[in-house]
């Protein structure tokens, strides 16, 4: 059984809580850095099993913020994964496969960066119920912010997370029932982020500021140093496929000369999920290299 306990957290808009999850005796991402949701969460916690392992799916401030009290109160194992750049000691070092034991079926790791350096995925035996941290999201959109924040990266792990997920439980937000269906989503907005900005850079944008500025023109209330950072993680995938170029901090446009030969194994499998899921969206994911500045 994996019970919610979502908690306010000093987290990105439009999400104002960040879900901490008990799954048996394991709680992953009790975030709350506040006095006041720590204590709801040690009370929620005194029904139910005894807490033995907290578990944080990586190393953002509002996914850790409450780790160490909760381990004060319960003497539980913080686990991390070992490349995870937590503020505090770790006890269980986690790597891809490791299982997490929770008193029942147990939790396997999945190693899912692109996000953040480190980020880890949980999956609940051998069911299709997934604990995804940041890797989805119920509100709002997941921030990608090079350097950790890595487009590729990003989408190798949605791959993944494809191959064994039906319902994903994701740190911000609702419960995603249909899993196959949010991660199709989430890659044909990526794939038409990417379109708009290269259209930005034909339009004469140089740099992630003024790209974002034409990308993200009309958004309400945006941020632009956040949308600078999404605006970059494009800009380099598109670099990655041979789509731009960056010259001492300016960025143009780079045309194929040839069309596309074909996708790569991981851009034929989100292709498929787009066409299955998201009809008319399936993205080009490789260009061969070369070719032109527009």
């Amino acid at each position: 059984m994996i019970e919610v306990l979502p908690l306010r957290t000093p987290t990105l808009p439009p999400a104002t809580h960040t879900n901490a999850y008990r799954v048996g005796g394991v709680v992953i991402d009790p975030g709350s850095p506040w006095a006041d949701e720590q204590a709801r969460l040690a009370e929620a916690l005194r029904s139910g099993p005894t807490v033995t392992h907290i578990v944080v799916t990586h190393h953002h401030h509002d996914h850790t913020g409450g780790v160490v009290d909760l381990a004060r109160r319960t003497g539980a194992k913080v686990c991390a994964h070992e490349d995870a750049r937590v503020p505090f000691p770790i006890d269980v070092r986690l790597r891809e496969g490791d299982l997490v034991p929770t008193g029942g079926p147990p939790l396997r790791c999945l190693h899912t960066p692109g996000h953040a350096d480190g980020h880890l995925a949980l999956q609940v035996g051998d069911t299709g119920d997934v604990i995804v941290g940041d890797l989805l999201a119920g509100i709002g959109t997941i921030v990608l912010a090079p350097p950790e924040g890595h487009l590729r990266t990003f989408l190798r792990s949605l791959e993944r997370l494809a191959t064994v997920a039906n319902r994903a439980f994701p740190a911000h937000g609702p419960t995603l029932e249909d899993a196959p269906a949010a991660i199709a989503a989430v890659v044909a907005h990526r794939h038409a982020r990417s379109q708009q900005v290269e259209a930005a850079l034909s339009a004469g944008a140089t740099t992630p500021r003024e790209v974002a500025a034409v990308v993200y023109a009309g958004v309400a209330g945006v941020d632009m140093k956040l949308a600078a950072a999404q605006a970059l993680a494009h800009l380099q995938w598109l670099s990655e496929e041979g789509r731009a170029r960056e010259e001492d901090g300016r960025w143009r446009r780079v045309v194929a000369r040839a069309p596309d030969a074909g996708l790569s194994q991981a851009g034929e499998f989100l292709a498929a999920l787009l066409r299955e899921h998201a009809p008319g969206a399936a993205p080009n994911l490789r260009v061969i290299p070369g070719g032109r500045e527009d």
